[in-house]
């Protein structure tokens, strides 16, 4: 059946709502353009897609990008694919912060070797302070023993100074090789002193700077002051061995022990001679190693050679058994 035709009423009802819905879709297209361009004014980040409408599409509207500061491609290539962050903003502010992280860790890096170099500097610094001071001790020690030796070395020059006063005062006094030998003292056979009214001035045993171990006694008396036979006797030895006794003279008594007269500055007997008791056999000296005029006194055991100094003993008992007062 051929088609009716539409009363005119029908027709323009129908007109008028397709022109009704293509404003409609107009408008709303309007609205979307507004609002895409209202989203790229407002920021230079991602930008907003309007929703979707079933009228009709909707152009996308790019945004953009406003300038950024510029980065060192060096600060860029120390971070890989930095460069594909989206969008440029973020990724410049990602950047920087890598690099300030960077940064603060290489600070905090030379800050620890810093430390590390203050205190190695300050140990060196501390060592050498010290290598300073027992330098300065060990001087000092060095500069002690200097002066030490020095007035040692004074002490011994006055006393020698004081034997030549003496030795010249006493000129009065009869030189052994020009005038008669003293008579010998009549002890009746007793026992007399090597060096009567002398003292003693170091003991046997004694250690000082004259001897690391004193083996015998040291008589104090003037230069040439006579020195007698303890006890009578035959003389053993009388000359000068060109060692520390100097001239010295020994003599063996009746009982086996030996006596050593030691330092003289002459003898007034000869080897194989018999000596009586208070005899004068020498006199005074300060040949050999001596340090003044005095006589060094010794007593060997019977058996023993006289000299032998590590096997000489204590005179005192054997000189107080004989009656012999030492002071």
């Amino acid at each position: 059946m051929p088609a009716q035709p539409k009363p005119r009423s029908a027709a323009a009802a129908e007109r008028r709502g397709w022109l009704s819905n293509l404003g409609l879709a107009l408008g709303v297209s309007v609205v979307g353009v507004a609002l895409a361009g209202t989203g790229a004014l407002s920021t230079s980040a991602a930008p907003r897609t309007p929703p979707p409408t079933t009228a009709l599409p909707v152009t996308r509207t790019v945004p953009v990008a406003s300038p950024s500061p510029t980065i060192d491609p060096e600060v860029l290539s120390a971070f890989p694919g930095a460069d594909e962050v989206e969008p440029a903003a973020l990724r410049e502010a990602i950047v920087a912060e890598r690099a300030a992280q960077r940064a603060e860790e290489l600070a905090k890096s030379a800050d620890a070797v810093s430390r590390t170099a203050r205190t190695e500097g300050s140990k060196a610094r501390q060592q050498q302070l010290d290598a300073d001071q027992l330098a300065t001790q060990s001087k000092g020690a060095e500069l002690t023993k200097a002066a030490l030796d020095r007035a040692v070395a004074a002490r011994i020059a006055a006393a020698a100074t004081r034997a030549a006063a003496e030795a010249a005062q006493q000129s009065a006094v009869a030189s052994p090789t020009t005038d008669p030998v003293p008579a010998p003292v009549d002890t009746g056979g007793a026992a007399v002193s090597p060096v009567p009214g002398a003292v003693v001035g170091a003991g046997f045993g004694d250690v000082g700077l004259w001897a690391r171990y004193h083996t015998g006694l040291d008589f104090r008396a003037a230069y040439g002051t006579p020195i007698r036979a303890v006890k009578a006797g035959v003389v053993l030895y009388a000359d000068n061995s060109g060692n520390w006794a100097g001239n010295h003279v020994a003599v063996q008594h009746a009982d086996g022990m030996t006596t050593m007269y030691s330092h003289m500055s002459s003898m007034a007997v000869s080897a194989g001679a018999t000596v009586t008791a208070g005899q004068v056999i020498g006199y005074v000296g300060q040949t050999g190693r001596a340090f003044g005029p005095h006589l060094h006194f010794e007593l060997y055991p019977a058996g023993v050679k006289y000299g032998d100094i590590y096997h000489a003993v204590d005179p005192v008992p054997w000189l107080r058994a004989a009656g012999v007062i030492t002071h």
